[in-house]
C-alpha cells in the first residue's frame, strides 16, 4: 500500500507540472534537446528507528555520507520544462543500536541503486547559470547484506532486501562551460524511501532511509 501511494502521489505531482509548463515555450528549431549528465555523488541515509517484527529493542541507526556515481539524461521538451531519468548508486554503512542490556551496537553496508524519472522545470533557462528543480520517482534497489554484531564480531549473514518505490524532489545548477555545449552540474536530491529486510530465518524489520544525495560532475547538451 505505502508502495502505491508513494507512486500516485509522485506521478500526480509531475503530471501537473507537466501541463503547467509543457505549453508554456517550446524549444526552437536548432536547440539542443539532450543533455547528458556523469556525476560523482554522496549518499547520507537520514537515520530513523529501527522496527522489527516481535522485538521491540531494535531502537534505531546512525550513517555516515558514502561516495558514488550517476549518470542520467535529460530531454528539454520546452525551454522551462525537461524529462529527466537516471541511476544512482552508493554503499553506506550503517550502525544499528540494539537497547537490551548490554547495548549492543551492529553494522550493515548495503548497496542502495535509485533508478529514477522527474521533470525538471528550470528557472534560469537563458542563463550560463542554469538552475532548475523539480519532482522525482524513484525505484530503489536495496541490495542484500550481512549484520555485523559489535563487540563480538559476530556475522549474521543472508539478510534479504526489497525494493522500494520513493519520491522526492531535485534541485540543480548546469553551468557553460564556452560554446560546446560541455557542462559543469551540481545538485541535491532528497528521496522518501523504505527498506523492508530479513534474514533468512526470522521476522521482517524496517527503517525509513530517505537519503540526501548530493552530486557534482560534467554534462553535455547536444
Amino acid at each position: 500500500m505505502k508502495m502505491k501511494n508513494h507512486a500516485a502521489v509522485a506521478l500526480t505531482v509531475m503530471s501537473v507540472f507537466l501541463g503547467c509548463t509543457l505549453s508554456s515555450t517550446t524549444v526552437e528549431a536548432g536547440d539542443d534537446r539532450w543533455v547528458v549528465r556523469a556525476t560523482a555523488l554522496s549518499m547520507k541515509p537520514a537515520g530513523d528507528s529501527v522496527v522489527v517484527d516481535g522485538d521491540d529493542d531494535w531502537s534505531r541507526y546512525t550513517a555516515d555520507a558514502e561516495y558514488g556515481f550517476g549518470i542520467d539524461f535529460e530531454y528539454r521538451a520546452s525551454r522551462l520544462l525537461g524529462i529527466d531519468f537516471g541511476i544512482l548508486t552508493a554503499s553506506p554503512e550503517l550502525e544499528v543500536v540494539y537497547d537490551a542490556a548490554p547495548v549492543i551496537t551492529a553494522t550493515a553496508k548495503l548497496r542502495i541503486t535509485p533508478v529514477y524519472g522527474g521533470l525538471n522545470v528550470h528557472l534560469t533557462p537563458n542563463s550560463r547559470f542554469d538552475l532548475f528543480i523539480g519532482p522525482v520517482v524513484a525505484y530503489v534497489v536495496y541490495s542484500g547484506f550481512d549484520l555485523v554484531v559489535d563487540p563480538w564480531f559476530l556475522t549474521e549473514e543472508g539478510f534479504e532486501s526489497e525494493a522500494d518505490f520513493g519520491f522526492g524532489v531535485n534541485l540543480g545548477l548546469d553551468v557553460r562551460l564556452g560554446n560546446d555545449g560541455w557542462l559543469l552540474t551540481a545538485g541535491f536530491r532528497y528521496l522518501d524511501t523504505t527498506l523492508e529486510a530479513s534474514p533468512p530465518d526470522e521476522g521482517t524489520g524496517s527503517t525509513a532511509i530517505d537519503p540526501m544525495i548530493f552530486s557534482i560532475g560534467v554534462g553535455y547538451r547536444f
